[in-house]
């Protein structure tokens, strides 16, 4: 069922985390600082949060010097305000220490992909750096999921090809960005994300959470000796 693999990478809200963010919330006040700046928001309903907000910078670069810079600094620490806000409530999901120590024990490598902010993390996740190889928020690359450079750059910090990883998380971006670099993707029904969402966007499998894995181990190829 499962290819030969060295690592897997894991989304972290909703994957490994409990997924208490609130995003209606966080794009009405996106939208509202947004509309502040004389941006019709109306027009950008389609994007993601990150994405508007590129849309956005760009558009007011364009049109009023450096204010695009200036508006994505402070639009982003109002995304933060909020996750960390977010975090100090948060806690990682039932039997994913258990899973992170398994597999530890294979010497599987462990990444983290997650367009969360760092901060956010260590908060929820405070021994990230004992469990995981790679840790690459939002802020530590140029392109974020569902772009494939955001594994790609956790893949090439771990040593590890696509071919040889899986990826697992609860979103379509999951899922797309891992198909997008070929490699075996799994997602998991812990976040908002539907059975049928993540089969369309090219899930290989699906568990009802990232823990369930602890009990496909035995099966699994491992890591090449």
């Amino acid at each position: 069922m499962f290819p030969s693999f060295d690592a897997i990478l894991f989304d972290f809200d909703g994957t490994l985390a409990i997924p208490n963010l609130d995003f209606a919330d966080m794009r009405r006040q996106l939208n509202a600082f947004t509309a502040a700046q004389g941006i019709e928001v109306d027009d950008l309903a389609h994007l993601d949060m990150l994405a508007l907000m590129d849309t956005a910078m760009a558009w007011l670069n364009q049109h009023g010097g450096e204010r695009g810079n200036t508006y994505y600094r402070q639009a982003d620490i109002l995304l933060q305000d909020i996750e960390i806000a977010s975090a100090q409530r948060g806690g990682l999901l039932p039997g994913i220490r258990d899973l992170l120590d398994a597999l530890r024990s294979r010497d599987i490598d462990i990444g983290i992909v997650t367009r969360n902010c760092e901060p956010a993390v260590r908060i929820i996740f405070p021994e990230v750096d004992t469990y995981c190889g790679a840790l690459y928020a939002r802020e530590h690359v140029e392109q974020v999921k569902p772009h494939p450079a955001h594994l790609q750059a956790t893949l090439t910090q771990l040593g590890v090809s696509p071919d040889r990883a899986l990826m697992v998380g609860d979103g379509a971006m999951d899922m797309e960005a891992g198909k997008r670099l070929d490699m075996f993707s799994i997602g998991v029904l812990s976040g908002e994300t539907s059975r049928d969402r993540l089969v369309e966007h090219g899930a290989d499998l699906i568990l009802d959470s990232a823990a369930d894995l602890l009990h496909t181990l035995p099966s699994f190829t491992g890591p090449a000796t």
